[in-house]
This record gives structure tokens, sequence and C-alpha cells, in this order.
């Protein structure tokens, strides 16, 4: 269930399929090795007090908390794609004061807050029954290991693959209800935006103000980054068929369709939530930051 990806945001980080019946009906194995079937998904029950606990193990286990390491990393590339005129030390300025308004702590703080505001005991009990089956960690390693540096070669060599081995229809429904559920082409832009207001924002005291972008320039490079979703959306499918490559087709529909439910639509949406709302107050504080470090030039 994790969030991932941007142009950007690449690894960070999604129609139907399956009959009415397999929609409904749930299928996880414990730690004992015990299948059992139901049409209701697995639960637990958290004691009183346990809310911290179980958002902590939530965005653990669903790879929520590792992906936002990534995102320093990218508002850096954001600056470096950047054409300005800096000095060094102004660009060195520049960067620690991205670098520590953006800090995965202060993110993942942020993503915190949203779940405590937003915190429903009965779907956390049954996210984190979820999230704790076999099925789900696999999953979570398999997101985690398709994100890692190392994979993106191996991306784009399945990617020029599937040019010769096309898909099954009933595989790439699957993918397509996945990116239906995330939503994570739409997210990349969204992201891509606060990222790009960030860096615009923290530039502006640095340069005179003939050099600052007009409003007029800072929309159309918005409306350039949401043109992207198409392309986005077909990047997510290969993404998803290369990350889920090892499932079954009956494991991936459990997956699937686990975040189609009720509960599973309300983590994903918290989550969304948590993590645009992090990239915004970590934006508003680069900018006052940088207001404060640096006197506006003329």
């Amino acid at each position: 269930m994790k969030l991932r990806t941007l142009p950007w945001l690449t690894g960070l980080v999604v129609l139907a399929a399956g009959s009415e019946v397999e929609a409904k009906t749930y299928r996880w194995v414990n730690e004992q090795g015990i299948v059992t079937y139901s049409d209701q998904p697995p639960q637990v029950r958290p004691a009183e007090g346990e809310r911290e606990a179980l958002i902590s193990e939530a965005l653990e286990i669903s790879g929520t908390k590792k992906a936002l390491e990534t995102i320093p990393d990218h508002i850096r590339a954001q600056l470096d794609a950047r054409q300005t005129p800096l000095k060094p030390e102004e660009k060195s300025r520049v960067v620690k004061i991205l670098g520590d308004a953006f800090r995965p702590d202060v993110l993942y703080g942020a993503v915190r807050a949203a779940f405590r505001g937003n915190y429903e005991p009965q779907r956390m009990s049954i996210v984190i029954g979820q999230l704790r089956t076999p099925l789900f960690r696999k999953v979570a390693a398999l997101e985690v290991a398709a994100s890692e540096p190392g994979a993106k070669q191996d991306l784009e060599r399945f990617a020029l693959g599937l040019q010769g081995d096309i898909p099954r229809p009933a595989r790439v429904a699957l993918v397509q209800r996945h990116e239906a559920s995330m939503r994570s082409a739409e997210l990349q832009i969204e992201m891509g935006v606060v990222a790009f207001r960030a860096v615009s924002r923290s530039l502006e005291p640095l340069l005179p103000s003939e050099k600052r972008p007009t409003s007029r320039e800072t929309d159309s490079a918005e409306r350039s980054l949401r043109a992207q979703q198409d392309n986005l959306v077909r990047a997510a499918l290969v993404r998803w068929l290369y990350t889920f490559r090892s499932l079954t087709d009956e494991e991936l529909n459990e997956y699937v369709s686990f975040s189609e439910t009720d509960a599973g639509r309300w983590f994903v949406a918290t989550q969304r939530k948590g993590l645009l709302d992090a990239m915004r107050t970590a934006m508003d504080a680069a900018a006052r930051q940088m207001a404060a470090a640096f006197p506006a030039k003329r």
C-alpha cells in the first residue's frame, strides 16, 4: 500500500478483474501458516492507548517511512536542475536550508499527525491486521526492492521486454485496478508541483526582481507538470507490473482488493493527505528560513 513516485520521485512511486465473489472474499495466511477464507478482512483488536504504536507500525510496514527518506535528495535534484546565478556559498546555504526543512523526521512527523487527526480505531485495526499478513509483508519488500537505485536499469530492461512479451489482459487489469486505487500518477504531479513551488519560493530572495519567474511563467510550468498525467499513468502501470512480477494473480488480486475496501481507501487517503501536508509545511518553513537568511535583492 505504499505510495511512491514523481517525475523526480521515481521509485518512491498506480479496470477491474476478478469476479464479484473474489472481490469480496479475503484469503490470508497467519504467522502459524494457517490459511483463512472470510468475507471480512483480518482484524486485530488494539488495546487502549495503542494508537501511536499502531500508526508507527502501519507506516513502517507499508514502507511509507522509508519512502520519506528519499525526498531530500529529490528536492536537491530540483534545485540542481534550475539554472540560477547563485554563487557557490549561496547555493551551499540554500541546500542546507532546504535539507533542514525537508528532513525525513519532519516529514514523518507531519504524516503521523495526519493519522492522529483522522484516526479511526476500527479501520486501523483492519489495516494492521492485513499489513501483518505474510502476503502484505512480501509486497512491502517487493516495493522496497523496486525502489532501490540498483533496480532502475532492471526496470528499464523489463519495460523494453514488454514490447515483445505483452502481459496478459487479466494481469494488466489487476495493475490498472491498483493504480486506480493508489492514484500514484496524480500524487506524483501534486508532489512535483509542491517541490517546484518550494524551490521557486526559496530562490526568490536570492534573485533580482527581473530574474524571478512571473506568475504566468510559474502557472505555465505547473500546467506542464499536470499535462504529464497520461504518461505517468502508463509509466506507473509498467512499474507495478515490474514490482509485482513475482506475485501470482491470486496474490495480486488479494492485495489489490484490500485497497478497494473502506479501510484500504481510508489508509491510502490519510497517507496521501499526510504526505502532501508534510511537503507543504516543509515548503513554507524553507521559504521563511530563506527570507530570514538572505536579504531580498532588488
